[in-house]
């Protein structure tokens, strides 16, 4: 049987969820939330294949068994699978070196992309909805391109950014990147330099800081689908989840670990009957 790896991959710069993944080497599988699974070759054409080459000529051009590979989809791990990831780029603080933005991810070396745009993206175009509970708006302009100003200027003049390799305790090991000072490669970060989540939520500034918690609080259902969170920040995006309960509609069968199993479940019976509205 083919060797198959099963892992979770973290959509990035804009942050759009996990995606779990069956890698079968020269094609991998993909799934958002647990039902629905499309093929993706690794070499040659990257375009994603329909559902319905599920089985069919997709596989057979990846020189991968269709017949393992159905298996592999039918007979998985229970979800979510393990985190994969642990090759991350980072866009640094000018003011000190250190983690600021989660730029990128990936599970092999090999996918390590060259750093040529290093600035940190919110939300994808056309994405407007985004708003802080009593944050103004600054001269007019949206809370998420506030948020994009905030990290970008912090990361300005000629901003950084690094791979780093994290290990299973959460330190750093510095790799490669752009605009990096030779004494960063191959230093040791630990865990606490890395932001928990996305982004770093410690800032002077009280406006900052409010962006930058509200965007976390923004995508909880998304972000509650990250692996060893500490318990207090589980608690956090459990509850902010609940406010956006459509989220969780296509998160829930995604997450590692629930505190409050039944306002999860009053919140997915409330996103189920707005969908009937």
């Amino acid at each position: 049987m083919h060797p198959f790896k099963y892992y979770t991959i973290r959509r990035l710069n804009p942050y759009l969820g996990v995606l779990q993944v069956i890698d079968a080497g020269k094609v991998r599988v993909y799934s958002s939330e647990g039902k629905t699974w499309r093929p993706r070759r690794v070499a040659g054409s990257e375009r994603f294949w329909s559902e319905t080459d599920i089985g069919g000529n997709g596989y057979d051009r990846a020189e991968v068994s269709k017949s393992a590979l159905t298996k592999a989809i039918e007979h998985h791990p229970p979800l979510p699978f393990p985190a994969g990831d642990r090759l991350e780029l980072w866009l640094l603080r000018k003011a000190t070196g250190l983690p600021l933005a989660l730029l990128n991810s990936c599970h092999w070396e090999h996918d390590m992309a060259a750093v040529t745009d290093p600035a940190w993206r919110a939300f994808p175009p056309g994405a407007t909805d985004f708003e802080v509970p009593g944050l103004a708006a600054t001269r007019g302009a949206r809370h998420r391109d506030m948020l994009e100003w905030w990290i970008n200027d912090a990361a300005r003049p000629l901003p950084a950014a690094q791979w780093f390799q994290r290990d299973s305790n959460g330190a750093g090991t510095g790799l490669d990147g752009l605009r990096i000072e030779p004494a960063w490669r191959g230093r040791i970060l630990p865990a606490l330099a890395f932001p928990e989540l996305l982004l770093d939520e410690r800032w002077e500034r009280e406006e900052a800081t409010q962006l930058v918690q509200g965007y976390h609080d923004w995508h909880g259902a998304l972000l509650l689908a990250h692996g060893n969170l500490p318990r207090n920040t589980r608690q956090r995006l459990e509850k902010a989840a609940q406010k956006r309960p459509d989220m969780l509609l296509e998160s829930h069968l995604m997450l590692p670990e629930v505190l409050d199993s039944e306002a999860l479940k009053v919140a997915l019976v409330a996103a189920r009957l707005m969908q009937t509205l």
